[in-house]
């Protein structure tokens, strides 16, 4: 088990499942800063093919918790490679929805940068193991 990617995930979870808890229910949405939350949440980019956007985050914390439980220091290049696409999609659509906050809607929700620091997080861990600088967090 690698406790940093179960660490990043269970926290992402937390973030994902308020934010989907608020985009589907009639549960007013909390933001640390400012009304930004509501912006993007009102904003047609709050949900992607009539998904929710917080189920695809549900959807790769889980996946980042399951890779987080069964790696193992010995763990096979193909296990490897398989973390490395999760954390680098991760990374490229956080970036992309950064990108929608900040460009098109023009407001910042807290709970998604929060989720965007995650996935860099994330991806940083993945780096530093796949690369074998560390392998031990």
């Amino acid at each position: 088990m690698h406790k940093g990617f179960v660490l990043v995930a269970f926290l992402g979870l937390v973030v994902a499942g308020y934010l989907f808890i608020t985009y589907t229910s009639p549960i007013p949405i909390t933001c640390v800063a400012g009304e930004g939350c509501k912006t993007v949440q009102a904003s047609h980019f709050s949900s992607f093919f009539g998904i929710p956007t917080p189920a695809y985050g549900i959807i790769y914390y889980l996946a980042l918790g399951i890779f987080g439980a069964l790696w193992q220091k010995n763990s096979s290049k193909l296990f490897n490679l398989a973390l490395t696409i999760l954390t680098s999609s991760g990374l490229a659509i956080s970036i992309f929805l950064s990108y929608l906050e900040a460009f098109v809607v023009h407001a910042w929700c807290s709970w998604c940068v929060t989720s965007a620091i995650l996935t860099v997080v994330a991806f940083i861990i993945n780096w530093r193991v796949v690369s074998n600088h560390d392998t031990h967090i």
